[in-house]
């Protein structure tokens, strides 16, 4: 019996990675149908805010990694309306710890976003302020109220 895949998010952060090429063991997962990668406007448009004057490899960087993104997500990407960015001003307001919640907001639109669609893990390396002890409380809180089901949080190392 063939196991389901792992759906997943990945922050804006793991995009890079992908391009250094220290990712292979995802390129193998997203190939062999075992991980399927979904995105959303917010990491998108985090992307996008790359400056155009930095180069990889002699190449545009924000180019590359949307094209990255793209390649990854297709047409799977989720649109963040009300209730996404609804669900992330609850976490700002659950949470507790000692980052600015103005450079949070972007990361709680990207988890209410895989909590709201389902989603089985987000993937990131942002273990200061999206994965945090913090952040994570929040999301327990206010997804518990909900009933919604939190998502994994992995790092790369760990797929």
């Amino acid at each position: 019996m063939q196991e389901e895949p792992q759906r997943a998010m990945f922050d804006t952060s793991v995009y890079k990675l992908l391009l250094e090429g220290r990712l292979v063991r995802i390129k193998e997962l997203v190939k062999s149908s075992k991980l399927i990668v979904y995105g959303c406007k917010v990491v998108r448009d985090e992307l996008r805010e790359t400056s155009p004057s930095y180069k990889f490899n002699g190449k545009s960087l924000r180019n590359l990694l949307i094209f990255t993104y793209d390649s990854l997500v297709g047409k799977r990407s989720y649109p963040v309306g009300n209730e996404i960015e609804a669900l992330a001003k609850e976490y700002l307001d659950a949470y507790a710890g000692g980052v600015s919640k103005y450079k949070l907001f972007n990361d709680f639109k990207i988890v209410a976003t895989a909590t709201a669609h389902r989603l089985d893990v987000v993937i990131s390396e942002d273990d200061r302020t999206m994965k945090s002890i913090h952040a994570r409380k929040a999301y327990s809180l206010v997804n518990q109220s909900k009933m919604y089901e939190t998502p994994e949080f992995k790092s790369v190392k760990d797929l």
